[in-house]
């Protein structure tokens, strides 16, 4: 089986991902979703003229546009939730606070720190501006106006919009499960006292952050020894269960227990791809089982990170419908030399992106520093220094 490029095994992913069904759930459960559909404005919003101002309501025919004040007769109150609206009528005025639904009769707000009240009266002196202080009806949203597009992620903000526009329950996409299968003997859970040659297995809560993060869930199935039944009956248990997919870390390099092209063949699993031509991932693996997706990756840590952004990523977000599941590289300024020991095969580095100005910048991550992003090395370079322009792929969205 040939070597893919990485950008080959991300189209070849995308492909075998399709969008999952829609489901309906409480406004107060949508942020963090995809819109399944368009979701668009039941009614306008405001759905009414409202104050932007506390001030009173008047008519502008009875304004001047001069200096001369003009006495107008205060005939009422109306507080925001005031729903009996008195009319304005004759040479008057009403007050009304923020948010207060403008009465018949009245086309313009005039603040009181423009007026001076004299029991009864108020003076005015404000030139006529029909619709000024006012928040006009529809001024925000008309109905029928798209709110979040389909394949869109709801965000907090669009919340109110949503409340506001008449929306209890929205249209999603489910989200997708995917159970995780970390393998290795080596391995052991955070109770466990590890002696020498035995480590905490960490892969597990890694990969189950990042997952959630992608707005998907997790299965998590465990530690497994590097014992070939024991990874087949687990991988079986993944594949007929309800995860939309699974992910394996560990049991891929070229040694005597890496069990997981093994444990594939047992199981008829035709791999998609058995290597890619990136470090690190190149000993990676991609199968289908029943439409199912099987992401085989090694057991580093930082490989598991690097690979998680690169592959499945784009899987889960082409599962929740997004139109864009795997976004266009970014460029970036070096900001410090980087050398490489190994050439031939692109490199990725986890790496720290900021903005400096406008200006993009990144840097290679510290030992147990979080990384942001991650460094697109090209295969043919083995020193890149400061100021060099490099792409990279952003793990954040606060850029």
């Amino acid at each position: 089986m040939p070597i893919l490029s990485l950008a080959a095994a991300q189209r070849l992913i995308v492909s075998h991902s399709p969008s999952l069904a829609a489901e309906a759930v409480p406004l107060c459960e949508a942020a963090g979703r995809i819109a399944a559909q368009a979701i668009k404005a039941v009614r306008p919003v405001p759905d009414f003229a409202r104050s932007a101002m506390d001030g009173y309501a008047v008519n502008s025919r009875n304004l001047t546009a001069g200096a001369e004040q003009v006495a107008l007769q205060v005939t009422g109150e109306i507080a925001a939730g005031t729903t009996y609206l008195p009319r304005l009528a004759g040479k008057s005025a009403i007050a009304i606070m923020t948010g207060g639904a403008l009465p018949p009769g009245a086309n313009q707000v005039v603040p009181f720190e423009r007026c001076r009240r004299e029991e009864k009266v108020v003076l005015v002196n404000s030139p006529p501006q029909p619709g000024a202080f006012l928040r006009a009806r529809g001024a925000d949203l008309a109905a029928g106006q798209p709110i979040v597009r389909a394949g869109a992620r709801i965000e907090t903000q669009h919340l109110p919009l949503l409340a506001e526009s008449g929306l209890a329950q929205v249209s999603v996409v489910t989200r997708p499960e995917l159970a995780i299968i970390c393998t290795g003997s080596e391995l052991l859970n955070t109770a466990d006292t590890p002696e020498t040659g035995q480590i905490i297995g960490g892969n597990r809560f890694l990969l189950a952050a990042l997952i959630r993060g992608a707005g998907a869930t997790t299965r998590d199935l465990g530690l497994v020894a590097d014992d070939c039944a024991r990874i087949v009956a687990t991988l079986k248990e993944a594949l007929h269960g309800p995860s939309q997919g699974v992910i394996t870390t560990g049991g891929m390099g070229p040694g005597n227990y890496d069990l997981l092209p093994q444990a594939f063949a047992e199981l008829g699993i035709a791999p998609l791809y058995t290597a890619l031509a990136v470090r690190p991932g190149r000993s990676t693996m991609l199968g289908l089982y029943q439409g199912k997706p099987i992401f085989a990756l090694p057991g580093p840590p930082p490989a598991v990170f690097l690979l998680f952004h690169e592959l499945v990523l784009p899987a889960l977000r082409a599962m929740q419908g997004q139109r864009r599941p795997l976004p266009p590289l970014r460029r970036a300024i070096l900001t410090t030399p980087i050398q490489l020991k190994k050439t031939g095969l692109l490199n990725l580095k986890g790496a720290v992106a900021g903005l400096n100005g406008k200006t993009l910048t990144v840097r290679p991550a510290r030992k147990n520093e979080a990384a942001n992003a991650i460094i697109h090395l090209p295969a043919n370079r083995k020193h890149l220094p400061a100021g060099k322009d490099v792409s990279l792929r952003l793990c954040t969205t606060d850029f």
